[in-house]
Order: C-alpha cells, then sequence, then structure tokens
C-alpha cells in the first residue's frame, strides 16, 4: 500500500502537467479581442458565436490555421466582439446609474442574429 500511494500521486502530477503542456499547445494565436479570456473561455465564446449567427467555424476560420486572417468574415466578426463589448459595457453602465437589476441580459450575437447569419428585424 506504501508504493502505491507514491505511484497515484505521480500520475496525477503528469496528468496535471500533460493538461497543462497540451493546453498551452492548443492556444489560440493572433488573438485580437477577448485577451482577457482563458484558451477555455475563448473557445466557449466561440462556440456561443457560432451558435448565434447559424454558422460553423470555418465561415471566419481557416482551419488548417485558425490564426490566419486570410477571410474578410474574421476581420468583421472581430469588429462586431467589440460593439457587443462596447455595448454590454453601456448597459451595465446604465443599469448601475439608473435600473439597478439584478439579473441584466448581456447582449450576444443571438440578440441580433437568433441563430441565423442574417440579422433579424420586424419586417
Amino acid at each position: 500500500m506504501k508504493r502505491i500511494i507514491p505511484v497515484i500521486a505521480a500520475c496525477f502530477v503528469m496528468t496535471v502537467l500533460l493538461d497543462v503542456s497540451v493546453d498551452a499547445q492548443r492556444a489560440p494565436k493572433n488573438v485580437k479581442v477577448l485577451t482577457d479570456l482563458s484558451t477555455r473561455e475563448i473557445r466557449d465564446y466561440m462556440k456561443s458565436v457560432s451558435s448565434g449567427i447559424g454558422e460553423k467555424c470555418d465561415y471566419c476560420h481557416n482551419l488548417k490555421d485558425y490564426s490566419s486572417d486570410e477571410k474578410e468574415t474574421k476581420l468583421i466578426g472581430r469588429e462586431f466582439i467589440k460593439l457587443v463589448e462596447q455595448v454590454n459595457e453601456q448597459v451595465a453602465a446604465i443599469n448601475t446609474s439608473v435600473m439597478n437589476k439584478e439579473d441584466l441580459q448581456p447582449v450576444t450575437c443571438y440578440t441580433c442574429h437568433a441563430g441565423e447569419l442574417a440579422i433579424i428585424s420586424e419586417d
């Protein structure tokens, strides 16, 4: 039993180190927005963008090189992510100074796109 505990501890440490190493290798490159998010948070955010606009990753990204800026849709997407961040900052400020709501829902891609690339309208 005394020999098993160090082996189990060593396996645990190796697993943690391997997980950190693999995450470092998969870390997104050429990140211009969302710079305050972790790798996992960026991936989760990108999944919500994909769902929000109803498109897959290849709509904006070169799947062989996600860091590439060759697609205009990626450049446009960056600007819309900045817009969403600015809107949410302004809404939070208005909420703090006027509305004082406890459960304020943030604006997301889905807010305007509703899962479709074309922006929804009331027409």
